[in-house]
């Protein structure tokens, strides 16, 4: 399935890169997008303190999940993938880390989520007929704000996945 596209490309869009430290002081951020899975690393730290204490066959497995909890916690990286507030979508998927690209709602024509083997990606369509890919890793960490700001907007994925570019 095609993503729906405007026939007539708007020259005038506010979308724009621009660099992090120029955006909006004053922005309401309602969701943030982070690589590392930080509440589910603490929920394996949680349980793993309570194993710890149930029974003595559960020290291997609790310390196991303990270790990769603090592990993952403390010495992966993370980084922001992605910011929603009330007027835009800001994408940090530049190869330049000092910016990010601004998606104002009414810029975006369609969007999909595409599942890859080793990450997915979210594909948003524009009015001046650009694109924009960002790295994802879960659908459930943008599905509800993607809904909220892009009603209407989703392009369902036809089972065909995308051929790296």
């Amino acid at each position: 399935m095609r993503p729906l596209r405007s026939t007539c490309y708007n020259t005038h869009m506010r979308s724009q890169s621009i660099r992090i430290r120029n955006l909006p002081a004053d922005k309401t951020v309602r969701h943030t997008v982070h690589v590392k899975p930080t509440i589910l690393m603490v929920v394996f730290l949680l349980v793993g303190l309570a194993m710890l204490f149930m029974k003595p066959y559960l020290i291997l497995a609790a310390m196991t999940m303990i270790l990769l909890a603090l592990f993952s916690l403390f010495i992966m990286p993370d980084r922001k993938l992605c910011e929603f507030t009330d007027d835009y979508l800001v994408l940090y998927n530049q190869t330049d880390r000092t910016r990010c690209y601004m998606v104002y709602w009414e810029d975006i024509v369609s969007w999909r989520y595409e599942w890859h083997a080793s990450y997915d990606q979210l594909v948003i369509f524009l009015t001046d007929g650009s694109t924009q890919i960002q790295e994802m890793y879960s659908r459930l960490s943008i599905q509800y704000y993607m809904d909220q700001y892009a009603k209407g907007k989703e392009v369902k994925n036809s089972g065909i996945k995308r051929i790296k570019q």
